[in-house]
């Protein structure tokens, strides 16, 4: 890609406002969260589990509330990895794939054309954009949303569910849960 064109595309994103995510999407929940390192949703499932410094907490993506918490800092948990973690609640049989400061990564995009985007404007600010109708970050500006920063906190993660019903935004502070009717 040409510096040029690098630079258009930046300067096309960049003035695009925040907004909050279009219909049919709608914030289901949110709290704070400090030192979250890791989220990872239950496979099949729209169940959230949000590992910090603190413990475990699970939330269910449909409706934002949490259903559990562990408050063990240092739970038992066989990955040294860090790229799986125990369930709790609920869910406490099931071992969920995270993403977060370890590494990891939740789906991008859902099957009826729903992506999320992370990227640096600039560094190291990540911005987190949402498109629909199968455009990614070069396509028609009304399919793209501007959702937000990772500022002043750091990014950890953003993806959907295997569901394609839910999609999370995490950073070292706090967890933001989206949610649709249906996939």
């Amino acid at each position: 890609m040409s510096n040029e064109y690098q630079r258009q595309l930046r300067e096309r994103l960049e003035g695009l406002a925040y907004a909050d995510a279009p219909a049919p999407w709608r914030l289901m929940g949110g709290c704070g969260v400090g030192g979250l390192t890791e989220v990872g949703f239950v496979d099949g499932s729209d169940d959230l589990l949000v590992v910090s410094h603190q413990g475990r907490g699970l939330f269910d993506g449909r409706t934002g509330e949490r259903l559990a918490r562990d408050r063990e800092e240092f739970f038992a948990n066989d990955d040294r990895t860090g790229l799986t973690v125990p369930g709790i609640g609920r869910q406490q049989d099931a071992i969920v794939r995270m993403a977060g400061l370890c590494g990891g990564g939740l789906a991008t995009g859902t099957s009826d054309g729903w992506s999320l985007h992370v990227i640096q404007l600039p560094w190291p600010k990540h911005d987190i954009f949402l498109s629909s109708n199968y455009e990614g970050l070069t396509g028609e500006l009304a399919n793209i949303t501007r959702l937000g920063t990772d500022q002043p906190c750091e990014f950890r993660a953003a993806g959907f569910s295997s569901t394609g019903r839910t999609f999370v935004v995490a950073t070292s502070c706090e967890v933001l849960i989206y949610g649709r009717d249906s996939a």
